[in-house]
């Protein structure tokens, strides 16, 4: 009488099997595993302050509550009607240059308004943008460029638009973004944090937008990684269980 047999079982317990199907998930999966660790290696070594370009900021003069004669936000709706029906959280008191200004965010357009007049302002010229610059930084201005849409993957995403990109001067290469509208420093970018953001798109595997880490291509890919190291130890049990 022969022995009852199992095909199911067979195929899932033949080491051949096992050992040629962890052979190819390896050399598909090696490259991106190799790409995961190479790149997690360089996030956990450069600080992040200097990906950021913090070490190129400084701090530009601020203006004191007692040198500046503030209108309230009810004297601003006064004047400018169509900001009646906008709730509290959409108004912010900042600084531009040396100007109090109120921000007012309708829909997604930034509003600038003079905070002592009341009166409506215009985006930042280039000379404006250059003194901010010179205030926000130590590095020289090589240029100044005024950008109104960005492409897919640019170093400045989801910043403000329009925005003036000023060139710097030095071996990074560096970019400061400052927004048009409200005058804030919105981005310091440079060779360090494009070579960051360079790897950081294949860690995620999203090589256009850069930001999600939600993909299906990751999602296959680490389920891969798992499956070569469940059949990698599947290999190692069977081959030690042979020796006994």
């Amino acid at each position: 009488m022969l022995p009852p047999t199992s095909t199911a079982t067979e195929l899932r317990l033949n080491p051949s099997l096992i050992r040629k199907t962890h052979r190819w998930l390896g050399l598909i999966a090696a490259i991106q595993l190799l790409i995961w660790t190479g790149s997690g290696l360089f996030f956990s070594i450069v600080p992040i302050g200097d990906v950021r370009g913090s070490h190129l900021l400084q701090p530009p003069p601020a203006l004191r509550l007692a040198h500046v004669n503030l209108i309230s936000a009810s004297d601003l709706v006064a004047q400018h009607s169509e900001l009646a029906t906008l709730s509290l959280g959409k108004i912010q008191l900042r600084q531009r240059l040396y100007t109090p200004i109120y921000q007012v965010k309708l829909d997604d357009q930034w509003l600038i308004y003079h905070a002592e007049t009341a009166a409506k302002l215009a985006p930042l010229t280039e000379t404006q943008a250059h003194s901010i610059a010179t205030n926000s930084t130590h590095l020289p201005v090589l240029s100044a460029t005024w950008v109104t849409a960005v492409e897919r993957g640019s170093e400045y995403r989801d910043g403000e638009l329009p925005a003036w990109k000023i060139a710097l001067e030095g071996v990074d290469e560096a970019n400061l973004w400052i927004g048009a509208n409200s005058g804030k420093v919105s981005a310091m970018r440079t060779n360090t944090w494009r070579l960051y953001d360079f790897l950081w798109s294949l860690h995620i595997m999203d090589y256009l937008d850069r930001d999600n880490f939600n993909s299906w291509l990751l999602r296959a890919f680490a389920l891969l990684g798992v499956i070569t190291i469940v059949s990698g130890l599947l290999l190692f049990f069977i081959s030690a269980k042979r020796r006994k």
